[in-house]
């Protein structure tokens, strides 16, 4: 099965369950469902998109992703529980509207950087950026974090998985 097939399929499971949760009495829960229901549908689409992956003897390639997968699944599957037992609360209405577009923004810029720019550098002024939109001041934090993050990938993913990052013009360095 392609996955594109996999693809509508999972949209139109989603606006299936989105338009019975906007009738039911649930209504005020519906991004705490459709989100970990999403996330659920592409979790489920790269997991098949894994079975083509090269297997080898211990972790082959499809190893790393189906365990992000895997804990994925789990954390959604936790998030619906609590959501449909009336344990979540519910979310209420977002006040910055243009936060979303500038996150947007800001991913978008992050993908097109990182080949240029490499992983590392690229990934530190993205957390950074994130965290300024998200309204987090305590700078210190927020360079220990950006930077805590790119030491801990630097040597849990690119020395020891062997995990190829882009480098971008650090490329020489490495």
């Amino acid at each position: 099965m392609s996955s594109t097939v996999l693809a509508i399929g999972s949209v139109i499971v989603l606006v299936g369950i989105g338009i019975w949760v906007r009738h039911s009495g649930m209504r005020h829960h519906l991004g705490n469902i459709l989100i970990p229901c999403s996330l659920i549908a592409v979790s489920l689409i790269f997991l098949a998109n894994t079975v083509g992956f090269r297997s080898e003897e211990g972790a082959g390639a499809a190893a790393i992703p189906r365990l992000w997968i895997f804990l994925i699944l789990v954390l959604c599957g936790i998030i619906l529980g609590q959501t449909l037992h009336g344990k979540e609360k519910v979310i209420p209405r977002i006040e910055r509207t243009g936060l979303l577009l500038w996150v947007i923004a800001a991913l978008i810029a992050y993908f097109v950087a990182m080949p240029y720019m490499g992983y590392f550098l690229s990934t530190f002024l993205f957390i950074i950026l994130l965290l300024h939109l998200l309204s987090y001041r305590k700078k210190v934090l927020i360079y220990l974090i950006a930077g805590g993050w790119v030491i801990f990938s630097y040597f849990v993913f690119y020395k020891l998985l062997y995990v190829q990052l882009p480098l971008g013009f650090f490329e020489d360095l490495f």
